[in-house]
């Protein structure tokens, strides 16, 4: 046996060792093992008992029970309860079967010689050059507009809906297009005959603007009429926009449309003139190119973000959840057809994480037909491509899935796997939710979260028919996340066992109907059949996650944080939407569950619709809707900040505790038929 932990991969190369394998043994002599020992099967007795995750099935316990295991350490006495039954962990009290079980984990886990496979298998046609193959299952990734088992059949995505006499683009949608539809994407760009025929039409760019037919008023778009003769006009006079120069626009010599922006991924400046890197995940891991939020992989590397290796990989760039690494190379190694999957011996410690590599609807897709570009990511590219972390509350969810697919956690043993997480991009979905024909809600009544559930399922049904690890425990060691307002509501019924990752433990009511005020998030006409009859948060096996809060570098340096009590002059302190007795209020009863309008109605500091004040206006408390100039100040001198509901979770929670103001959660325990709290009482 040899290392080549520093060489490329070569098949001749392979061949060769094999060949020499076989004739000269006393390399044994000199050279690392590189099989693992029959101590590899027994290593797993040396993870302690106590490191057992308490949410797995009575099943998967049992399995990790091993004859002549040590004996579990006394946790009782080594991390003993306080008070409040919590146990103190890297210095944060954590509930006391948790704490000590990762307390536990910590101390008494031993690195274990695990095995990973490492794929070898082709795809058809290499995937046509218009997708990645999956090396572990010999199936192709496809980019935007091709399909098919070598990626050969061309879809095409359109960009409007059928017309009618009444609209001849279709009924209104985020892509509709009056110019050059790319249908591979459902994207509007100016076309060939132009002078920047990739600069793109987005949205109300092509469309006749019609003024505001009163002072203050919005102006408004007439989606049946093009405005063909203005943006694709060459007369300065004329506010064009893809015959239109950058730099005489910026020179103010020539007039140009203002409702064109550049809205799309991968392009910066005032007239999409400027190419920067898009928004993939983990950009790629450096083994791939990222094509407008799908990866293209380098060859012999595959997965969302190129970070799995293949047997065509060099050992020399694998991953650090993957080195170092010793291989087995088998000695009757087949170099035609598909090439051998390779063994590689890693060291590890639990728990174990598998990820799986889902077909690009759930993930890749989502990122690249974006139509703006901030949506469901944490992060864009400026014009020297730097990071520019964006304010999208949603975000968590692609930060957490770059974190995972780089955890020295991860494995790629699905057998040796503790836990498995199913990354569907959910916050790319229901944000996404009829920007494009192919992406219609209007099977679902116009229901985000009917087709959102339709993607879960989907999910669930694809690692039921290519994987075998769902049915060892009918799906409970499974981890699924759930960014939206009302969290895991929505979860088709099929995978309510799994623990779901959410932003608002959503324990209201009985569960049995939605909270949420816009009704296009609404689950209450989803049917029993598909959702079942499941609560929406279970605090036995499902996990509350931070929202996603853009680094601010003023706030960190500031240190608000620490701002003391005696500046900190307001006693109470909220700022949002009040409803509709203020000015641009939110006109549903039902929003907030009424929390906020029953605030304001007692509490009040600025004037509503009619003037008035709360009835129990004080100087320190603060319940306004008007938007704070210096928002992080005003939280940093207040002792308390209102963390209230609105169409569901609050990122306020996460504004609270950064600034060091004392969150307070009012929310209804007892949910109505009208979503409202009539029993919520203030003093």
């Amino acid at each position: 046996m040899i290392s080549i932990e520093k060489w490329r991969f070569s098949w001749t190369l392979v061949a060769t060792v094999a060949s020499v394998l076989t004739l000269v043994s006393v390399v044994h002599l000199f050279l690392f093992p590189l099989v693992p020992s029959f101590d590899y099967f027994t290593a797993r007795q040396q993870i302690q008992n106590s490191c057992v995750p308490i949410k797995e099935s009575a099943e998967r316990v049992t399995n990790r029970v091993w004859e002549n295991s040590p004996p579990q350490l006394n946790l009782d006495h080594r991390f003993p309860a306080d008070l409040h039954n919590a146990v103190v962990y890297r210095n944060a009290p954590w509930k006391a079967e948790i704490g000590r079980w990762l307390s536990g984990c910590d101390s008494v886990a031993k690195e274990v010689d695990l095995v990973e496979m490492i794929g070898g298998k082709s795809c058809k046609s290499d995937c046509s050059g218009q997708g990645v193959c999956n090396h572990e299952l010999g199936q192709c990734r496809c980019f935007h507009g091709f399909r098919g088992k070598g990626c050969s059949e061309r879809i095409h995505f359109q960009c409007n809906f059928p017309k009618t006499p009444e609209l001849p683009y279709g009924r209104w949608v985020v892509s509709i297009c009056p110019t050059h539809c790319d249908t591979t994407r459902a994207m509007c760009f100016c076309g060939e005959g132009t002078k920047y025929p990739n600069r793109p039409v987005a949205e109300a760019c092509g469309f006749q603007v019609n003024l505001p037919s009163q002072p203050g008023a919005p102006k408004s778009t007439d989606w049946a009429k093009a405005d063909l003769d203005n943006i694709f006009t060459t007369n300065g006079s004329k506010p064009g926009w893809c015959n239109v120069d950058p730099e005489e626009a910026y020179a103010l010599k020539v007039q140009f449309k203002e409702e064109c922006d550049c809205k799309y991924d991968g392009l910066l400046g005032q007239f999409c003139e400027v190419p920067v890197s898009s928004t993939c995940v983990n950009q790629c891991s450096g083994h791939g190119h990222c094509r407008g939020g799908f990866c293209q992989c380098d060859s012999g590397w595959y997965g969302v973000d190129c970070s799995i290796p293949s047997v065509m990989s060099s050992m020399s760039e694998w991953p650090q959840w993957l080195r170092p690494a010793h291989i087995d190379i088998p000695i009757n190694a087949n170099i035609t057809g598909n090439l051998v999957n390779l063994n590689a011996v890693v060291k590890k410690k639990r728990p174990l994480l598998y990820v799986y590599d889902l077909p690009p609807e759930f993930n890749s897709l989502l990122l690249e037909g974006r139509h703006y570009k901030l949506e469901c990511v944490n992060r864009i590219y400026n014009e020297k491509n730097e990071t520019l972390w964006t304010d999208m509350l949603y975000g968590s969810q692609m930060a957490f899935y770059e974190s995972i697919l780089a955890s020295p956690h991860r494995t790629l043993n699905g057998e040796e796997a503790d836990f498995f997480f199913v990354p569907v991009l959910d916050s790319c979905i229901i944000t996404r939710a009829d920007d494009a024909p192919h992406l219609s809600a209007q099977e679902h009544r116009g229901l985000r979260s009917s087709l959102t559930l339709e993607f879960y399922k989907k999910a669930y049904e694809h690692i039921i028919e290519h994987y075998p690890y769902w049915n060892r425990t009918s799906g409970r060691d499974h981890i699924w996340f759930f960014s939206w307002d009302e969290g895991a509501c929505y979860a088709p019924k099929e995978i309510w066992n799994s623990m779901m990752l959410v932003h608002w433990g959503n324990t209201n009511s009985k569960h049995n109907h939605s909270t949420t005020a816009y009704w296009a998030d609404n689950w209450d006409r989803i049917s029993s059949s598909r959702r079942g009859n499941h609560s929406c948060f279970d605090p036995e096996k499902d996990l509350v996650l931070p929202a996603w809060k853009a680094p601010d570098a003023f706030v960190l340096r500031s240190k608000l944080w620490a701002s003391p009590r005696e500046k900190r002059k307001t006693l109470f302190y909220f700022n949002g939407n009040l409803g509709s007795a203020y000015p641009n209020g939110r006109p549903e009863s039902s929003y907030s569950m009424g929390v906020r309008q029953k605030l304001a109605e007692e509490y009040g500091s600025s004037p509503n619709k009619e003037g008035k004040l709360g009835k129990q206006h004080a100087e320190d408390v603060i319940v306004t809707s008007l938007r704070s100039e210096n928002y992080h100040e005003d939280l940093s001198s207040s002792v308390f900040c209102g963390v209230l509901p609105g169409d569901g979770w609050s990122g306020r929670m996460e504004d609270s505790i950064l600034q060091g103001c004392i969150p307070v959660v009012i929310q209804c325990k007892f949910i109505f038929s009208t979503t409202l709290c009539p029993e919520l009482e203030i003093s």
